[in-house]
């Protein structure tokens, strides 16, 4: 089953990675997630979101106050709703959005809330969608497990609405930019370059993961952040819920490298 992921603004995309993170550890094997960031420099945009929409069977639209009107957030819940109807197309709250969205194309949909209660309706109704669904009981049990890490993200985007709500929409529209700019030098300048572009704190826990796996952590902020976008880059891969890591601990007892880890740290000493 695969569930396509729609968003806009690095608040709505943080979610939209969280919740990718919480879908595939409540249905392991069982379930693909894809959001437009897995696009790769050079790809053709159209052909791939067709390709994918094609394969798709759920969509989640995360929503903001500032990409609720969003064209190309519209555009792809259109899309969505039009290969897998509009019965299953879920808008995420990630803000209580102003009346101006009572009118929008996405009001025809059925929404939650962020939090822990709409986020297990949306589990249940893609749970419910699956060839075997998982009993409710091992559901409600597995959700409960991996619900706090993405508890956290959430939490921390709401932290950075109150704190940065004037300047936060320049800022996401440059950082957009930024990202698109950056794709087109690494597809037309330099092609061995890395693509994500890591905090050093982060790209110091994947070279620990690397080359000195044994190293003892002691749990402190902001690490659980940092090991949380790591994850969610899908660059490491967590043995248990980040949000109840250990006062202290062992890296490689908590945490491993994914293929598309290692695949980054070999890039990262090719451009070194």
């Amino acid at each position: 089953m695969q569930i396509f992921a729609s968003w806009s603004g690095e608040r709505s995309k943080t979610a939209a990675m969280g919740l990718k993170s919480l879908l595939e550890d409540v249905f392991p094997e069982a379930i693909r997630v894809f959001i437009s960031d897995q696009i790769n420099p050079g790809e053709l945009w159209a052909h791939r979101l067709g390709a994918e929409l094609e394969q798709s069977d759920f969509g989640v639209l995360c929503l903001t106050v500032e990409n609720f009107q969003a064209p190309w957030l519209l555009f792809e819940a259109g899309a969505v709703s039009k290969k897998v109807g509009s019965s299953r197309v879920v808008p995420y709250l990630i803000d209580e959005l102003p009346l101006a969205s009572n009118v929008s194309p996405l009001a025809q949909f059925q929404a939650v809330r962020a939090d822990r209660e709409g986020t297990y309706r949306l589990v249940g109704s893609i749970n419910a969608l699956r060839e075997t669904p998982k009993p409710i009981d091992k559901l409600g049990r597995t959700f409960e497990r991996w619900w706090p890490d993405l508890e956290q993200t959430l939490a921390s985007l709401r932290v950075a609405d109150q704190a940065h709500q004037v300047v936060r929409s320049e800022r996401d529209l440059l950082e957009n930019i930024l990202q698109r700019v950056e794709a087109l030098w690494l597809e037309h300048g330099n092609s061995q370059s890395v693509a994500i572009h890591l905090p050093k704190a982060e790209l110091v826990h994947l070279l620990n993961l690397r080359y000195q796996p044994t190293i003892g952590y002691t749990r402190r902020y902001p690490l659980q952040k940092e090991l949380r976008h790591l994850r969610d880059l899908g660059l490491i891969k967590n043995t248990q819920p980040i949000a109840t890591l250990p006062e202290t601990f062992q890296l490689n007892q908590q945490f491993e490298l994914t293929d598309a880890g290692k695949n980054y740290l070999n890039e990262y000493k090719t451009v070194l």
